[in-house]
């Protein structure tokens, strides 16, 4: 992923490292699980078994039809897997934070499944996960802030990994709680749009 800039670094390490958790892409070539991953950055399929599960005429509905292929392709018996291209591949996703904000509108509500529900829980599980137990740490006493440390240092140190993958500094791990609050921004934001609008808006068509 290339990114320029502090911000687009802060959210793109942090996305990756809650992408990686959410997914486990380590089992998705692990055909006894039902994990699965779909990117349409670069995501190749081989014409038969994308025949066999019913081309993109089966997802045509779909708005995250990227992740949805790669569920398909899965959970219809082929092999799948996951591979970090390094300079094989390289994409900027969006060209700044504001078009970043605006480059997820359509899909962080749609992963929700356009729950509002959910997108509460999931904003609450970030909190959890990520911020609490920094406020923890800092203010708690005796078990409170070492259990609170125990669960900083986790994500921490997943932070570290994706920062290295991704090739920016690893210090970008301190950043984890402001990209925990960009997410949950980005997540609220995209269910109120796409409810105010009643539908999404796509390449300048919208869909309700």
């Amino acid at each position: 992923m290339d990114m320029v800039g502090f911000w687009e670094k802060v959210f793109v390490t942090f996305f990756g490292m809650a992408f990686h958790m959410a997914t486990d892409p380590h089992q998705v070539s692990n055909p006894r699980s039902r994990a699965y991953v779909g990117v349409g950055a670069f995501q190749m399929v081989k014409r038969t078994a994308y025949a066999a599960c019913g081309t993109h005429r089966r997802l045509a509905m779909e708005v995250i039809d990227d992740v949805m292929l790669g569920k398909i392709i899965k959970l219809g018996g082929f092999r799948s897997g996951v591979a970090v291209a390094q300079d094989a591949v390289s994409v900027r996703w969006h060209a700044g934070i504001g078009n970043l904000i605006r480059g997820v509108e359509k899909n962080f509500f749609a992963g929700a499944q356009f729950s509002g529900p959910l997108v509460i829980a999931q904003s609450l599980s970030l909190l959890a996960m990520f911020v609490l137990p920094l406020l923890g740490m800092l203010f708690g006493h005796g078990w409170v802030r070492a259990f609170a440390g125990i669960s900083v240092l986790i994500p921490l140190c997943f932070h570290i990994g994706v920062d290295i993958v991704m090739r920016v500094s690893p210090l970008y791990c301190l950043t984890l709680p402001l990209g925990a609050f960009l997410f949950i921004y980005m997540l609220l934001r995209s269910a109120f749009v796409t409810l105010r609008r009643g539908g999404i808006t796509w390449r300048g068509t919208f869909y309700s």
